[in-house]
């Protein structure tokens, strides 16, 4: 590439990009951290603030009250996605409120408790992502597992093998086997 051709960046594009950093961004970091925490996604972010993706990427890579505003926001994101996990693989119960409408046509309003049984998958997943025990118990188990259902393979197959030519047999119809019992 010829370098004559090259853009080059002055002060002044570096000094009005701090500006709007200060203007658009700084004022509203708390707003911001409430965005992050809701989820919403860094486009979203940009468009609200009138900013351009690539320079918000940079001011997340050297602003430091926007680096710590990040960190913050996805902790307590993240500490609310596992708080739920947990009580999702423990079991919960849950009060619904409903009505219920009568033959002589009064509705009813009535509290209605449920309990919702524990989430295998979700406590699984809750033990892999806060317990090293876990993780290393998991992972042996998986290794052994994988052993055992390795010499267990020719005896399915054998089982399998026995059970398709029952199942043929009883088709054909053909073969009976009888045994005769004589009265005495």
């Amino acid at each position: 590439m010829n370098t004559a051709t090259m853009p080059i960046v002055t002060e002044n594009y570096a000094t009005s990009d701090t500006r709007k950093y200060k203007t658009h961004v700084l004022p509203r970091l708390n707003e911001i951290e409430e965005w992050i925490k809701q989820g919403y996604t860094d486009y979203s972010i940009c468009k609200t603030l009138d900013i351009c993706h690539q320079t918000w990427i940079d001011y997340k890579k050297s602003q430091v009250e926007l680096i710590e505003t990040y960190t913050r926001a996805r902790a307590e994101r993240n500490n609310l996605v596992m708080n739920a996990m947990f009580k999702k693989s423990t079991g919960i119960t849950q009060k619904i409120d409903q009505q219920k409408v009568t033959k002589d046509g009064d509705v009813i309003d009535f509290t209605e408790t449920i309990y919702v049984a524990p989430d295998v998958n979700a406590a699984d997943l809750y033990l892999r992502n806060n317990s090293e025990d876990y993780k290393s118990a998991k992972a042996d188990a998986g290794n052994l597992t994988l052993i055992q259902n390795n010499f267990q393979l020719p005896q399915l197959q054998a089982q399998l093998q026995s059970i398709d030519e029952q199942i043929k047999r009883l088709e054909s119809g053909t073969v009976v086997e009888v045994e005769v019992i004589e009265d005495k």
